[in-house]
């Protein structure tokens, strides 16, 4: 199946409304947070 390529936006920022969270906020640092979760970290066996 492979890994992710992107992220849902619009899943994520309905989270973030349920969620009650500052919506302007988290569109500012989706893009940077979607790099980090993608490309993630090559130790397999650190913490999560």
């Amino acid at each position: 199946m492979g890994q992710p390529f992107a992220l849902d936006f619009g899943a994520v920022m309905l989270v973030g409304m349920a969620a009650d969270v500052d919506l302007a906020l988290l569109q500012e640092v989706l893009p940077a947070v979607e790099s980090a979760i993608l490309l993630g970290s090559d130790d397999e066996g650190g913490d999560a």
